[in-house]
C-alpha cells in the first residue's frame, strides 16, 4: 500500500503546469507504506520535457505532521539539499497539502540499467481528508475501477531486451497518466 499527501502552492501552479503542459513541471509530497510508519519520505519530483529526477528525504513522523499543518519551518532541521529546497518552495508559494492519494503497488527491480518495473491499482484519492496516518477508513473516490492497473517502466540509458520482448507481446494502451493530476478533481471541474 502506497498513502502519498501532495501539497500545491496558493494559486494551484503545479496542477496548472501539469495540466498546460508546460515544460518543468514539480511535485511535491509526503509518503509513507503504512500509516503507522515512524518515518516519512518527503519528496520533490522534478520534470523537464522528457527527463525526471525524484530528491527524497527521510523526515519523522512528528515533522511530517508539522508539515501537514502547513509548518515547514521543520524542514530547516535536516542538513540536506532537498530539505532546504523544499522549504523555500513551500514558504515562498504558500504550500498546503491538496490531496491524498492512496493505492496498491507490486514492484519489481533489475540492478541492470536501475530497471524498475510497477504495478499500481486500486488508485483512490481524497481532497479532503489529508490525514496521512490516519487508521480509520477514509472517504476516498475511485480513479481507476478494480480491474485497471497502471504499468510503470523506468530505467537509466537502455531497457533490457527481455523485457522490452515481454511488452511488445502483451495488449497495453499507453498513455500519460498522473497521480496528482488526477487527485485534483475539484480544480478539473474548475478550469474545463
Amino acid at each position: 500500500s502506497v498513502r502519498t499527501v501532495y501539497f500545491d502552492g496558493l494559486n494551484n501552479q503545479d496542477y496548472l503546469e501539469r495540466k498546460y503542459k508546460s515544460p518543468f513541471q514539480k511535485r511535491i509530497r509526503l509518503r509513507v507504506y503504512d500509516p503507522r510508519d515512524k518515518n516519512v519520505k518527503f519528496e520533490i519530483k522534478k520534470k523537464w520535457t522528457h527527463s525526471q529526477v525524484k530528491d527524497s528525504i527521510v523526515i519523522s513522523r512528528e515533522d511530517a505532521q508539522e508539515m501537514l499543518m502547513g509548518n515547514f519551518e521543520v524542514l530547516k532541521n535536516y542538513d540536506d539539499d532537498t530539505a532546504r529546497l523544499g522549504y523555500e518552495l513551500c514558504k515562498a508559494g504558500g504550500y498546503r497539502p491538496v490531496s491524498m492519494v492512496e493505492y496498491k503497488r507490486r514492484a519489481y527491480t533489475h540492478p541492470q540499467f536501475s530497471t524498475r518495473i510497477t504495478m499500481d491499482s486500486d488508485l483512490r484519492y481524497s481532497d479532503k481528508d489529508f490525514n496521512l496516518f490516519s487508521l480509520d477508513a477514509i472517504d476516498y473516490r475511485n480513479v481507476t475501477d478494480i480491474t485497471s492497473t497502471i504499468l510503470e517502466v523506468k530505467f537509466e540509458r537502455f531497457l533490457l531486451p527481455q523485457i522490452r520482448e515481454v511488452l511488445a507481446n502483451v495488449d497495453l494502451k499507453k498513455c500519460p497518466f498522473s497521480k496528482f493530476g488526477h487527485s485534483r478533481a475539484l480544480l478539473e471541474e474548475y478550469y474545463y
